[in-house]
């Protein structure tokens, strides 16, 4: 059974160090080397945002990022008792980063947002906005951060964009509008912001205020597919796969589900399995569905965990191994979900892989068919 999970509509908004979207950003790592053996502590700093995020030519390192960030920190203190704007904006970040500064101060990192704000500094007028919005440093007031946001969003800042749309989608502080919603997640994406992109995809995936509209929601997620994005490759594979928005073609969808689970998402990679097991786009193999299930699993994907369990239990691909079976549908039953909760019980049931308990089994059947498992109600409607 092939899975398609859409987050919820989560705009990821956090007082802490800005990553993005300031002129350092633009710039590959090497340009920001140079300009740091320079002497340029912002550059110092953004070379930090390059590990940690794994952007401008970087691969993602935590360790090194934090290294970079706390070498610029003397620098970034200097450049913002000058008053520029761009070193306090960072400098504030810092303040919100344990693992830099030491300890988190939100007081400090409030003043200095609002010392970059007043200067113009559009990143310095999201961040605070968010300070507003969440209460880091001053207590909350919604109009304050609608203020904020908008001055920021006025110069073209696509964080500020994101936010005025999550605001006006979830209400908070403002009436709910989504068409206001929408217009604001559109400029937002128009700068390729890829939570915006998301959001208007979930929007019309889900008829969130709109009509739901498969194709126009696909069309989002096919400027994320493009750039290699592992969810939203999943997302269009499942499009092909159902024929949602689009004719039906299975050997579409086994292309995107390949993509995807290249790119590492766990549901991709689960789907990539599923249609091995049942060829779809492509010949059965079941070797390979459970190396696929496998990988899924690997990361805690619940659907993988099944589909590892049942490969292990039918011997499909795997040896035929109670034992393992269990385990794995033991780990997803663990997680709440009601497949692998029923599969336990049934393992009972039929005493394979582990002692024979018809009690155990009924509890199982129970808890599943409580949550709404039709299978898991026909196990226990039949259990004598």
């Amino acid at each position: 059974m092939k899975k398609f999970f859409v987050s919820s509509i989560l705009v990821q908004i956090v007082c802490v160090m800005t990553f993005a979207q300031t002129v350092y950003s633009q710039l590959d790592l090497n340009t920001l080397l140079e300009m740091s053996s320079n002497g340029d502590a912002c550059a110092t700093d953004a070379i930090g945002d390059c590990y940690y995020n794994g952007s401008g030519g970087a691969k993602i390192d935590h360790d090194v990022a934090i290294t970079y960030y706390k070498k610029a920190l003397p620098g970034l203190e200097a450049l913002a008792r000058e008053g520029n704007a761009e070193a306090m904006n960072r400098l504030a970040g810092a303040y919100t980063f344990e693992d830099v500064y030491g300890t988190v101060d939100y007081n400090k990192a409030f003043n200095l947002y609002m010392k970059a704000a007043k200067l113009g500094h559009a990143a310095a007028q999201n961040n605070l906005g968010t300070c507003y919005q969440f209460g880091n440093g001053t207590t909350v007031d919604y109009n304050e951060a609608f203020i904020w946001y908008l001055k920021s969003a006025e110069q073209g800042y696509a964080g500020a964009m994101l936010s005025l749309g999550y605001m006006y989608d979830s209400g908070q502080g403002l009436e709910n509008n989504m068409q206001k919603a929408i217009e604001w997640y559109e400029k937002a994406a128009a700068t390729g912001n890829r939570t915006a992109i998301s959001n208007l995809g979930y929007i019309y995936w889900s008829g969130k205020g709109v009509p739901v509209d498969y194709e126009k929601s696909r069309s989002y997620y096919e400027q994320l597919a493009e750039r290699g994005d592992g969810e939203a490759l999943n997302y269009v594979g499942f499009c092909y796969y159902d024929g949602l928005g689009v004719e039906q073609d299975y050997s579409m969808a086994y292309k995107y589900y390949v993509k995807s689970a290249n790119a590492g998402y766990a549901l991709g990679q689960y789907n990539l399995g599923n249609c091995y097991q049942y060829g779809k786009g492509i010949e059965k193999d079941y070797k390979k569905a459970f190396e696929w299930y496998q990988k899924a699993a690997n990361q805690g994907d619940k659907y993988g965990q099944v589909g590892v369990g049942d490969c292990y239990r039918y011997g499909m691909g795997a040896p035929s191994n109670g034992y393992q079976a269990y385990v794995w549908y033991q780990k997803a039953a663990d997680q709440g979900y009601a497949v692998a909760i029923n599969r336990v019980g049934e393992l009972f049931r039929d005493g394979f892989g582990v002692h024979q308990n018809k009690n155990k089994a009924r509890e199982f059947f129970q808890r599943a068919a409580a949550m709404g498992n039709k299978e898991a109600q026909t196990n226990l409607n039949n259990l004598h």
